[in-house]
């Protein structure tokens, strides 16, 4: 007779597992959850809703210049070297991200390097310039790997440069002029590639490198020394928010 009992236990237990299915279903009780192996993974939160972003960025800028003319020589003496320092230089910017490419607005300072030149009789004629750049950039990002996600990129818009504090030793005697700045807008680009990397929700480490070119600027007395061709080659780092 045992396998009367089998029969008996077998039927108790679907008429149980239907009775419970049926209570789940009607109105008033509680749905049970599904066993822990059909359960999924928690979910992973969203990188961002709304596609928009605010960044900010600090770095350091190693800079060259081409070459420095007088367009005076009884004001500027002819120089044969010069050199610009390297600087500082930070930025805030707000950005729009949709699939795998991104579009931002970004303004930077470059604090102020000291300006070094020697003349053909070997002194020194010295001046500071600063920056001031604002940008239009584009992104393609290269997919995302373990929340790190590398990208490159391209900028276009203008640069301000600021030429002041000119000194020269061997001048009869400076001239009015002689510390003004002086203000130039020019075009400037810039290429730069990096990677992200998605450290806590909302939040976006970035580090990166951006060569940016930005044109000639005057200085000096009456505006007649000009330094040609300042670029700088930046290693970046800076958070970016993603809004929700």
């Amino acid at each position: 007779m045992g396998w009367l009992r089998t029969v008996a236990v077998s039927g108790s237990a679907l008429a149980l597992s239907s009775a419970l299915a049926q209570a789940a279903d009607m109105p008033g009780y509680p749905t049970l959850p599904p066993p822990f192996y059909l359960q999924d993974r928690p979910l992973r939160p969203v990188e961002l809703s709304s596609g928009w972003y605010l960044r900010g960025d600090i770095g350091y800028r190693f800079q060259s210049i081409g070459s420095s003319v007088s367009g005076d020589t009884t004001k500027v003496p002819n120089l044969v070297g010069a050199k610009l320092d390297n600087v500082f230089m930070g930025g805030l910017g707000a950005g729009y991200k949709t699939g795998w490419f991104r579009f931002d607005l970004t303004g930077d300072y470059g604090w102020r390097g000291k300006y070094n030149a020697t003349t053909t009789s070997g002194t020194t004629v010295t001046g500071k310039i600063d920056s001031f750049t604002v940008m239009f950039n584009g992104y393609v990002d290269l997919g995302t790997w373990a929340g790190f996600t590398p990208y490159v990129g391209a900028g276009i818009g203008g640069a301000n440069l600021i030429f002041s504090s000119y000194q020269n030793p061997l001048a009869a005697a400076p001239m009015p002029s002689t510390a003004e700045p002086f203000h130039r807008w020019n075009t400037a680009w810039a290429a730069m590639a990096g990677v992200s990397y998605n450290f806590a929700q909302n939040l976006l480490l970035d580090v990166g490198y951006r060569h940016v070119d930005m044109g000639d600027v005057s200085g000096g007395p009456n505006g007649q020394l000009t330094v040609k061709h300042l670029t700088g080659d930046e290693i970046r780092i800076g958070i970016r928010y993603l809004i929700n």
